[in-house]
């Protein structure tokens, strides 16, 4: 560098430019192919062979799912430079599976819990390894064609799995809830116009399928959670392209949440209707909603006796134990021994066996995937970030009368989980 007068001072080297995290998280990836594929084709293979291994169980799937678990496993030990921020952000999802392995200290199965925490462990970071380097269209993708896989042969093939199965599922309600995440997957792909055409038309047949499985399952739960979503995405493609906070979109929610509660306060004070008695019969359920009623009194019960702490995963549900009162429940609900059973609630299913304290942990996660989902709805309005709203809204109304929330390896949770972490890592690295 020369001064006025002619003297030359050294000058410091400029250091290079330097590249933004988003595109050195992606050179990174590019680095780590295997057999000629990129690391994102590679993932997305890998996760599509999950959700269809998963989706359904079948014969000797634990031959594709073991394996398949050992590679996430070391994928996510391989790429820990990559996702220790991401995981220093959403560190909260660890905290279920580290309570689940502390309750062997007084949990009546250790063996049974020491095996439910590992696979909880390896549950979360499955879906940082999904996270780390695909985009919620690429989800959505794998999710389709898993789940079309077996709307498909529910369709096509004869009825399996004796006398409460539907298509290839074991019972009606399973059936309906699988055929609804793929009906809600299916219509954002349909709607969604970044993705593929060949895509979006397949989509749209999947979509009617599922639709029309909805209604074969004739689950009073199913049918409303399908038209219930329906409107959700209808909305949120609406919304594309304006957010939830734009002025006329805040004035038409106002107006028609307005009309409707009013026209709704109109009619149930002018006639002696008992709507959800009329949505119980259509459907031929009870007041006991099939005896669930019955099981969360017997769950209240023993959250009674074990308040805080629980009894431990697979601590509760042990008929062969003549003394014990879970014997009393299978004898009255008509269950073989050899029988899984769940007190049909997720919340009272993990406030029974991880105590209060392990229930406050999983809502906590909970919450935090769904604050997640709805923040990167409100950033960028579009379909796939739809769709995983609508994955947190079936959640909740699910959890209701199914169990599942912390449940290794839950479909819908799993899910949610990779939407959540999708949107840490773009405030980690960036948008792709």
């Amino acid at each position: 560098m020369m001064t006025p007068e002619g003297t030359i001072y050294p000058t410091a080297p400029r250091p290079p430019l330097r590249a933004g995290r988003g595109q050195a998280r992606s050179d990174q990836g590019r680095d780590k192919s295997w057999f000629g594929l990129s690391a994102k084709l590679r993932d997305h293979l890998l996760l599509t062979l999950w959700l269809v291994v998963t989706f359904k169980q079948f014969p000797m799937d634990e031959l594709i799912l073991y394996p398949l678990s050992l590679y996430f496993g070391y994928a996510f030990v391989r790429d820990i430079d990559e996702l220790f921020p991401i995981v220093a952000k959403s560190w909260v999802l660890f905290l279920f599976p580290i309570w689940c392995t502390m309750s062997v200290l007084w949990g009546v199965n250790p063996s049974t819990i020491i095996k439910s925490a590992a696979q909880g462990f390896l549950t979360v970071m499955i879906c940082y390894c999904v996270a780390l380097r695909l985009e919620r269209r690429d989800v959505l993708v794998s999710l389709v064609f898993a789940a079309g896989i077996f709307a498909i042969a529910s369709l096509i093939l004869p009825a399996t799995g004796g006398k409460a199965s539907r298509g290839v599922f074991a019972s009606k309600n399973s059936m309906g809830l699988n055929m609804v995440i793929l009906w809600t997957a299916a219509l954002c792909v349909m709607l969604d116009y970044g993705q593929r055409r060949a895509f979006r038309l397949i989509a749209g047949g999947l979509a009617a399928c599922a639709l029309a499985l909805v209604f074969i399952s004739n689950s009073a739960t199913a049918v409303l959670l399908a038209f219930a979503l329906m409107l959700v995405i209808l909305l949120s493609k609406i919304l594309e392209g304006r957010g939830l906070f734009h002025p006329a979109i805040l004035v038409i929610l106002t107006l028609g949440l307005s009309v409707l509660l009013i026209g709704a306060s109109l009619v149930f004070s002018a006639a002696n209707v008992d709507v959800i008695g009329l949505v119980l019969d259509e459907f031929g359920k009870d007041a006991t909603l099939t005896g669930r009623t019955v099981l969360w009194g017997y769950a209240f019960e023993q959250i009674k006796e074990h308040p805080l702490l629980g009894v431990g995963h697979g601590g509760f549900w042990n008929p062969r134990d003549w003394t014990h009162v879970s014997r009393k429940i299978f004898i009255d609900f008509h269950k073989d021994f050899n029988a899984s059973f769940t007190f049909h609630n997720a919340y009272l299913q993990t406030a029974v066996h991880q105590g209060l304290i392990g229930l406050g942990i999983a809502i906590t996660a909970f919450s935090f995937s769904i604050w997640q989902v709805f923040a990167a709805m409100i950033r960028k309005c579009e379909m796939p970030q739809a769709f995983f709203v609508a994955i947190a809204l079936m959640i909740l109304a699910r959890n209701m009368t199914e169990p599942g929330l912390m449940t290794p390896f839950a479909l819908m949770t799993m899910v949610l989980y990779m939407g959540a972490l999708i949107g840490v890592r773009e405030r980690v690295y960036g948008p792709s």
